[in-house]
């Protein structure tokens, strides 16, 4: 459906919101949009397609995996609110499966038609490159992580960036020892492992909302 929201999702409130524009830049937007609601599992992209539509995520959460030719699944990437994905190359297949973790609301644009709107207003533009660049600063970072740090020492630095992106000694809810291993590229039982062995140390401690980061410093030094 052109130009309209999906479920209670008003497209031109949430694009001056996202872009940071005017009301009539907004209804252009709105207007050159697909509305799509996406239950969690739902797969949005698919690794392997050639992809022609840029996709803009309002609300929910969306995590990028690939299947390696041995089978291995490596996480790629996390979208929130406001992250552009899907065809922004167009000439490529998709490198990701993308997938809903949450109940997700997604706009999507014919790619040469986002990019012209990008062309006509700043605002479009400056938030397509810094989504750009982010993306590619938290790829970079996942890449060194995975070539010089061990699997216990992925699993402290993903600790303390998750803590850090909230308030610095707290992640809540609880972390999902399963997403934790994926995020890192390790086993589950090697996440489990390392954070028991942070309590016992009074480095964390779990609580029924979160886990806290009693000892930040403590943990930071433990990232090799």
């Amino acid at each position: 459906m052109r130009g309209v929201g999906a479920g209670d999702i008003d497209l031109a409130t949430r694009f001056a919101q996202l872009f940071a524009c005017s009301e009539a830049i907004a209804a252009e937007l709105a207007a050159a949009a697909l509305a799509r609601r996406c239950p969690p599992g739902a797969t949005i992209v698919h690794q392997g397609e050639m992809s022609g539509r840029v996709l803009v995520l309002l609300e929910g959460h969306v995590r990028a995996a690939m299947v390696t030719l041995d089978g291995r699944v490596l996480q790629l990437a996390e979208y929130h609110p406001g992250d552009i994905f899907g065809g922004v190359d167009p000439g490529r297949e998709q490198a990701a499966d993308c997938t809903a973790t949450l109940p997700t609301h997604v706009a999507s644009f014919a790619t040469a038609e986002f990019y012209a709107l990008a062309e006509r207003h700043a605002g479009v533009g400056v938030v397509l490159a810094r989504t750009m660049v982010r993306q590619f600063s938290s790829l970079s970072q996942l890449v060194s992580a995975r070539l010089t740090l061990s699997a216990t020492g992925r699993v402290h630095a993903e600790l303390l960036r998750l803590a850090r992106a909230q308030d610095g000694r707290w992640i809540r809810p609880l972390p999902v020892l399963s997403d934790l291993a994926l995020r890192v590229q390790t086993a589950r039982e090697t996440v489990s492992r390392a954070v028991s062995a942070l309590e016992r140390r009074g480095i964390v401690q779990r609580h029924e909302d979160g886990l806290e980061i009693v000892a930040p410093a403590r943990l930071e030094a433990l990232i090799v």
